[in-house]
């Protein structure tokens, strides 16, 4: 008979050696989680209404997720109930637990708490090597995504076939001063890397050689998964179009038609499931000209970029509301595009509200609707997602790189379909 103890002793010991980025199952295996009754004030919303459901309860051992600046997207995991969050905030920044904010976050809708998936690299101890396809690796072999993001943009999204965050990487030399020992292995990765993956059934990182030329990356692309089609959208600098197969794990360039978008990055952007089209619009670097208009459209279908013309126009006239100053979702129980312009800059706080544009007329409607001052008026960075099954906006509000955030919710009309 095993020595109860002695077994005990063995679970522990095997645990605390577990690799950097692993865990003895995935940090999500328990999900979905039973709702809470802040669902029911979900579900009582009425038209135009804010709910402020306050600080999310933190993860036993890491804490609350922090906020981010130029991080527009929060991608949802519907069979999971929640949405990730990943990106740096403040260029650099180490956290007060000795781990640079390189982390990954999970929010769970229903009981209104955060999840760590990975707390991120352990600034002073880091030690990695490159493994045989030129990613960096623990000595285990398990991969760890150390600062490859910037910022978050529109650059995360997720795989609801294979159950699993996809995002592509914006790499900076931010980190020397925290980490100036990775110097020591650290080679540009091959040029046909597939995106980053985030295993939710494992609770692992992945990445893999695919065999074809990927695209370049750079700060403020664009990256939407197309469920159904098993294929990511990838948008580099407003131009260049690809397409990724995760079926096939192979990058293709497409040749795209039609008139290229005005701006140039960090533009907000949705997927119309209906239409089969990409909303993207409000980039920066540079802002569409004044005098044209900043909402552009990409036609999966026939691979064709479109100038709508739309009639109107959102943020009381301007071309600018980027990652850092705006949510694009698009809704598809009432069929409509809600651009919410939740940050302002100094001069400019009349711009704040929740613009909505019809793609069946083509137009934005002539009045904003409001945000919630206390909102729209915080300064904070901010995050969101639109969740389908509660017909709902989701805002996460926090100081860059702070984590003092809370959640709000928003709902533009009760379902009509």
């Amino acid at each position: 008979m095993i020595n109860p103890i002695k077994a005990l002793l063995m679970i522990l010991v095997t645990l605390a050696a577990a690799p950097l980025g692993t865990q003895a199952e995935s940090p999500l295996s328990a999900l979905p989680s039973k709702p809470g009754r802040h669902i029911d004030r979900i579900k009582a919303l009425e038209d135009n209404s804010w709910l402020e459901l306050g600080t999310p309860a933190a993860d036993p051992k890491w804490g609350r997720a922090r906020g981010r600046s130029w991080t527009s997207e929060m991608p949802l995991a519907p069979e999971l109930r929640g949405a990730f969050l990943q990106g740096e905030g403040r260029h650099g920044y180490t956290k007060p637990d000795g781990h640079y904010m390189d982390d990954l976050w999970f929010y769970d809708i229903n009981a209104h708490r955060w999840i760590c998936c990975y707390p991120g690299a352990p600034a002073k101890t880091l030690r990695l090597r490159l493994n045989a396809d030129g990613f960096e690796a623990t000595p285990d072999g398990d991969l760890i995504p150390v600062a490859q993001q910037v910022h978050g943009y529109e650059m995360n999204t997720y795989d609801t076939d294979g159950k699993r965050l996809l995002s592509m990487p914006n790499t900076h030399t931010y980190w020397e001063k925290a980490m100036p020992q990775r110097k020591d292995w650290l080679k540009p990765p091959p040029a046909d890397a597939s995106p980053w993956f985030y295993e939710t059934i494992t609770g692992k990182w992945k990445r893999l050689r695919t065999g074809t030329r990927g695209p370049r990356t750079g700060c403020g692309d664009t990256l939407v998964y197309l469920p159904g089609r098993k294929q990511a959208f990838y948008l580099y600098r407003s131009d260049d179009v690809w397409l990724y197969d995760t079926q096939t794990d192979t990058w293709q360039n497409v040749e795209s038609k039609g008139p290229r978008p005005p701006f140039g990055i960090d533009a907000t952007s949705c997927y119309d499931s209906k239409r089969h089209r990409i909303y993207i619009g409000g980039g920066s670097y540079p802002v569409a000209p004044s005098g044209t208009h900043a909402f552009w459209v990409y036609d999966l279908k026939a691979n064709t970029w479109l100038d709508p013309r739309p009639g109107g126009s959102p943020c009381k006239g301007s071309n600018s509301y980027p990652t850092k100053n705006a949510v694009m979702v698009y809704d598809p129980w009432n069929d409509k595009v809600l651009l919410l312009f939740h940050s302002f800059h100094d001069d400019t706080p009349e711009r704040l509200g929740v613009y909505v544009y019809d793609p069946n007329t083509n137009a934005w409607d002539d009045e904003a609707l409001l945000v919630s001052d206390k909102l729209g008026r915080n300064r904070q960075a901010k995050n969101g997602f639109y969740d389908s099954e509660l017909n709902a906006v989701f805002i996460h509000s926090a100081g860059d790189s702070e984590d003092d955030g809370t959640i709000w919710v928003y709902r533009y009309r009760r379902a009509t379909q």
